[in-house]
């Protein structure tokens, strides 16, 4: 199949990677992607792993128990992501094959279409959450992700909102009582629960624990109880899709990608209301129905321990 020319791009042409492909790749007729960024969980010895899954704007690599995506930049960052310099990448599947061996040495992975390298790429972190506004700001916040959400959902629904709405209504008022074993009865209903590569619930209990962490820090009581919604997810990850387990098992020991994190940091710290809404959108605009269903989950954690108000009840 042919690659398109524009994949094949120089290092020396993007001032922020330090280093040039080394020599002894420079005669193979494969296509030079430079990683620009690289999530701080991402392994940083040498490895062997197989291309898991690929689509047009996203590659897994599975290495062990862990899925490496490869991205495009619009994408965004993650934990185990290793996100591409070049802009103009469009379609992944021209350079990737599900099964391929995937051999990394010195910070350069190559498959037989293929070369990454990313020893001089920057190691992405998520930005660290900055002072809370007050409850009657973060109260509107949520109000208005809240209406967003509802007018998103009339043309992508989810079972979210349907056969499994009582269920996380069941869940939230397990969190706000700090009742684990009630929480883990609706973890085991809600992990696997939805179709496609990620289920409906399972995205919901991502975004719930990204917004249970933000309000457990110095309560005891609160991280006892998020260790226990953690365990009970960890030991249900069979029940799903191998991507979506990848995904909760970097949720439960609290790692999320850059769109949900930046949306948790605003919804309680950005006083700039279209800073929000900017940061929803981005957030919403993951695959059909994930990210709506994520931030569905997302809400329904801070709400659950946030103080109670009819505001914080109604988002």
């Amino acid at each position: 199949m042919q690659i398109p020319s524009a994949l094949s791009i120089a290092p020396r042409n993007l001032p922020r990677v330090g280093q040039a492909l080394p020599s002894r790749y420079a005669d193979m007729s494969c296509a030079a992607l430079v990683v620009e960024t690289a999530g701080y969980l991402v392994p940083q010895a040498d490895f062997i792993g197989r291309v898991h899954s690929v689509f047009a704007q996203a590659c897994n690599i599975a290495v062990g128990d862990m899925l490496l995506t490869v991205c495009v930049p619009r994408a965004g960052n993650g934990a185990t992501t290793l996100c591409l310099a070049d802009r103009t990448v469009r379609d992944l599947r021209d350079l990737f094959d599900a099964g391929e061996r995937v051999v990394c040495r010195d910070g350069v992975a190559r498959t037989g279409r293929a070369l990454l390298h990313w020893t001089g790429a920057i190691v992405w972190r998520p930005d660290e959450p900055g002072p809370m506004l007050a409850p009657a700001r973060i109260d509107e916040h949520l109000r208005a992700a809240g209406l967003h959400l509802a007018r998103q959902r009339r043309t992508r629904s989810s079972v979210i909102d349907g056969r499994a709405a009582p269920v996380v209504a069941a869940l939230r008022i397990a969190c706000r009582a700090l009742d684990g074993a009630a929480a883990a009865r609706e973890v085991d209903r809600l992990v696997g629960w939805g179709e496609g590569l990620t289920p409906a619930g399972d995205d919901f209990l991502v975004g719930m624990l990204a917004g249970l962490d933000a309000l457990a820090l110095g309560d005891e009581r609160r991280q006892r109880f998020r260790a226990v919604l953690a365990a009970a997810v960890i030991a249900r990850l069979q029940r799903t899709t191998p991507i979506a387990a990848h995904f909760l098992r970097l949720a439960a020991g609290g790692h999320y990608n850059e769109p949900l994190v930046a949306l948790r940091n605003a919804l309680l710290g950005e006083p700039r209301a279209d800073a929000v809404v900017a940061a929803l959108r981005r957030a919403l605009d993951i695959g059909a129905t994930s990210g709506a269903d994520t931030v569905s989950g997302l809400l329904a954690g801070l709400a659950a321990w946030l103080p109670a108000s009819p505001t914080a009840a109604s988002a």
